[in-house]
């Protein structure tokens, strides 16, 4: 696993935006939790007979939400390592692997999972399938960087084996 070490001014700049992509990620999941489950807690809370329903409902509905946080970490979690000087395939590999699959998996979730959920949580009949176009170019992409994971380590794997020869 050959390192090369980033230039010092994309280390600066790595570390400022996995800064910021933490507190941007503190703050949506705050969000998240207030939006979604402030109200159906409260109503779990004062002995409300169709809470636990709703409550249900809003940590189903949260999911493809948590999917996007999830790929937000990770996407930190390689800032970090670039920051902190580590610059290899493997690591961008690894990275693009772990948030195009996570990209893909909330919005086909919310496209195609979502409405059935929906229906046996009690909620009127609706979509079988909830047509969003942002969501389904969302998990097109989320496809395209697995792929180009795969292209990424398939190339590390061909420069190690020439290494070897060379």
């Amino acid at each position: 696993m050959a390192q090369t070490a980033l230039p010092a001014a994309l280390r600066t700049r790595s570390a400022h935006l996995a800064r910021g992509l933490a507190w941007l990620l503190a703050a949506l999941a705050l969000f998240l939790l207030l939006e979604r489950f402030s109200a159906p807690a409260l109503a779990v809370w004062s002995g409300d007979a169709g809470a636990s329903r709703r409550l249900g409902l809003q940590l189903v509905q949260a999911i493809p939400e948590v999917c996007y946080l999830l790929a937000l970490w990770w996407v930190r979690r390689v800032l970090v390592e670039f920051a902190q000087g580590a610059f290899h395939t493997p690591a961008i590999a690894q990275a693009l692997h772990r948030v195009g699959s996570i990209l893909s998996l909330g919005p086909a979730f919310k496209v195609l999972v979502l409405p059935t959920c929906e229906r046996m949580l009690g909620s009127p009949p609706g979509y079988v399938v909830a047509f969003d176009i942002g969501s389904l170019v969302l998990c097109a992409l989320g496809l395209s960087l697995a792929m180009l994971a795969h292209v990424l380590e398939r190339a590390a794997a061909v420069r190690a084996e020439l290494d070897e020869i060379f």
